[in-house]
């Protein structure tokens, strides 16, 4: 299984090098790196820096600006086994995709479909018997348990933030 773990939102200079909007709170774990996936195809990093927030990588065979510009729009993708491990309460989103998601008053809402991120909060997409989103905000209370494959959240703050298509 693969992580997404940035996106390549642009070509940065005339030498190869992207700028890559990162998935991960520890922007550290890039430059202990190798080699990652790109839109499916395994690519040698041979730089990599930090700067603002972003991540700016050197891959091999990524000489100049218009190969760069290839690549941008691309995830970049590792595998499981390269993550770092996760620690008791911790979980990839990748793990709640597809999960029943429950509120605290034992509800069933449908299975966890999609995690879109605009940067403010992410934002799930549970389908059911009606589809319904709601923005990750700590006061839902999200519960996470790898074992049941569920998420559960708070019914009466859900309620505040939640967003039912019609």
């Amino acid at each position: 299984m693969r992580i997404t773990i940035g996106e390549i939102v642009k070509a940065q200079g005339i030498a190869g090098e992207v700028k890559i909007k990162p998935y991960t709170d520890d922007l550290a774990r890039f430059g202990r790196l190798s080699a990652v996936m790109v839109g499916g195809c395994p690519f040698k990093i041979r730089g990599v820096r930090e700067r603002g927030g972003f991540v700016y990588m050197l891959f091999d065979g990524v000489f100049d600006r218009n190969a760069a510009e290839v690549l941008v729009g691309r995830m970049l993708e590792i595998d499981r086994s390269q993550a770092k491990k996760t620690e008791n309460g911790e979980y990839f989103v990748v793990d709640l995709i597809g999960c029943d998601v429950y509120l605290s008053d034992g509800r069933l809402m449908g299975k966890l479909e999609y995690i879109d991120n605009f940067g403010s909060a992410d934002v799930f997409t549970v389908r059911g018997d009606r589809t319904v989103r709601f923005p990750f905000l700590k006061r839902l209370g999200l519960v996470y348990d790898a074992d049941s494959r569920t998420v559960t959240v708070d019914a009466e703050k859900f309620g505040e933030v939640c967003c039912y298509d019609d």
